[in-house]
């Protein structure tokens, strides 16, 4: 079984009726990991604005970034190693959360409580929608997200790049103009239509008796695109804070 989360693109998933994941056990894993991300982001977030420490909030973010992606890729090609390095993906998620909030908070105040009830919100109602099977996951449905993306993520890859090796940025593309919100609404829609593939994939996974350590694969999976919704959210609101 092949994901369609960006997290799970390349795991193959195989039948232990030994010890088999189960739906619930997945769900207890993902609120784990969402409540030791928040917990860590909290934390930073109010002791960067008791402290003003600006570089601390740059560093977490940077730090909790691009270990976060590390270890993401890790437990991709090495699904085996998801329940050792669940909780510490977790942890890097929080601190990036944690410090890029603050960053934006300076910059635009209230837009982290903004984009956090946002991500709450939407949650909601995609679970909805996703039970009362409004929207299905289907062949083409999972076809068109993971196109969309990939697509974006190639985008992002390139604006980093840009960023830090020439001090660029894509003209236009993230910017506050027509196009850049534009472009930030595109982003928010296709990161929440991940929560769909992140549903389907732990009833699929269940269903065919994945074994115990995709629990905490599912975890990693739903984590992260919760992570990308909430900052898809926060750029939104950054954008349109400047229009």
């Amino acid at each position: 079984m092949q994901s369609n989360n960006p997290v799970l693109t390349r795991v193959e998933t195989y039948s232990d009726f030994n010890r088999p994941m189960t739906i619930r056990g997945a769900i207890q894993k993902s609120v784990m990991l969402t409540v030791v991300s928040a917990v860590v982001g909290i934390t930073l977030f109010f002791y960067c604005a008791m402290t003003a420490n600006a570089n601390l909030a740059y560093s977490a973010a940077l730090v909790g970034m691009f270990g976060g992606l590390i270890l993401a890729l890790v437990t991709t090609f090495k699904p085996n190693t998801a329940p050792t390095l669940a909780v510490p993906y977790a942890l890097f998620e929080g601190a990036f959360l944690g410090g890029i909030s603050f960053v934006f908070q300076l910059k635009y105040p209230g837009a982290p409580l903004q984009a956090l009830l946002a991500t709450f919100v939407t949650t909601l109602v995609m679970f909805a929608l996703y039970r009362m099977q409004i929207i299905r996951a289907t062949e083409k449905f999972k076809a068109v997200v993971m196109s969309a993306t990939l697509a974006l993520c190639i985008v992002f890859v390139i604006q980093l790049i840009m960023q830090f090796a020439f001090g660029s940025a894509i003209p236009y593309l993230f910017e506050s103009n027509w196009l850049g919100i534009g472009f930030a609404v595109f982003v928010a829609v296709i990161a929440s239509l991940n929560l769909i593939l992140d549903f389907d994939l732990i009833e699929t996974a269940a269903a065919q008796g994945a074994p115990k350590s995709m629990e905490w694969l599912c975890g990693i999976a739903l984590l992260a695109t919760l992570v990308w919704m909430y900052i898809s959210f926060l750029r939104l609101i950054g954008l349109l804070s400047n229009d």
